[in-house]
C-alpha cells in the first residue's frame, strides 16, 4: 500500500491568516509600492469596488474592506527559491502593473475601483498558496469569467477565441485579432455570481463547513 503525503491540514488555515493581516493597497496607488513589490514573487489578490452592475454584489461585501477577492494570480521568477529578488522579472509589481494595464484598456473597469494584496513567499510555496486561495475564495475572475490573466498570443497564434473576459471588457489591443466566442449567458453569469457571494458570506458567518 503506498503511503500519500499531504500537506497538513493547518497549513492551508495558516495562509488564510497571513492574508488576512496583510495590508490592502489601491491598485491606483500601485507605483508607490513599486520598490518594496519589485523584490518579491508570491501570490496577488485583486479586490473590486466599483460600480459594474454585474459585480455588485462583490462590491458591496468589500464596501467597508478587502473581503472577497475577484481573482488571485502568481508572480514567480525562475531559478530562484527564495521570496525575494533581485529582478523584477515576473515579480509581484510586474504583475499587477501587467494587470493594472489590461483594467486601464478594459471598458467598463477602471483601476481606481481596484485595490489589492500581496502574500509574498518563497516560490516553493506560490503555486500552492495560488491554488488554496483560489480554492478557498472561488474568485469570479479565476472561476466564473475566465480570460483576464491571459496575454498575447503573439503573430501567427491568433486562432484561438476571445476569452469572455474580453467580451465583457473589450478594448485590449491584442484581442481585437482573435475571433469571438458564442453569445455570452449574462443572466447566467450574474447568477452564478450571487450564489459564490452568497455561499462566501455563508462561510464567514460559520454557518457552513
Amino acid at each position: 500500500m503506498i503511503e500519500i503525503f499531504e500537506i497538513p491540514k493547518n497549513l492551508s488555515a495558516d495562509i488564510i491568516k497571513f492574508y488576512k493581516r496583510q495590508p490592502c493597497y489601491q491598485l491606483a496607488s500601485l507605483e508607490e509600492q513599486r520598490n518594496e513589490l519589485r523584490r518579491h514573487v508570491g501570490v496577488y489578490i485583486l479586490f473590486y469596488r466599483g460600480k459594474y452592475r454585474l459585480y455588485k454584489h462583490i462590491a458591496e461585501i468589500n464596501k467597508e474592506d478587502c473581503n472577497l477577492p475577484i481573482y488571485v494570480g502568481k508572480a514567480v521568477e525562475s531559478g530562484r527559491r527564495t521570496g525575494a529578488m533581485r529582478t523584477n522579472t515576473q515579480s509581484l509589481f510586474s504583475r499587477l502593473r501587467e494587470h493594472s494595464r489590461s483594467i486601464e484598456q478594459s471598458d467598463g473597469l477602471s483601476i481606481k475601483e481596484f485595490s489589492f494584496k500581496v502574500i509574498a513567499m518563497g516560490r516553493d510555496l506560490i503555486t500552492w498558496g495560488e491554488a488554496t486561495m483560489i480554492r478557498h475564495f472561488q474568485p469570479t475572475w479565476n472561476q466564473l469569467i475566465d480570460g483576464f490573466g491571459i496575454h498575447d498570443p503573439g503573430k501567427g497564434r491568433y486562432q484561438q477565441r476571445r476569452s469572455v473576459w474580453d467580451i465583457l471588457h473589450p478594448g485590449r489591443e491584442f484581442t481585437n485579432r482573435l475571433p469571438n466566442l458564442s453569445e455570452v449567458n449574462m443572466e447566467d453569469i450574474e447568477e452564478k455570481i450571487k450564489s459564490s457571494c452568497e455561499r462566501f458570506l455563508s462561510l464567514s458567518h460559520g454557518t457552513e463547513e
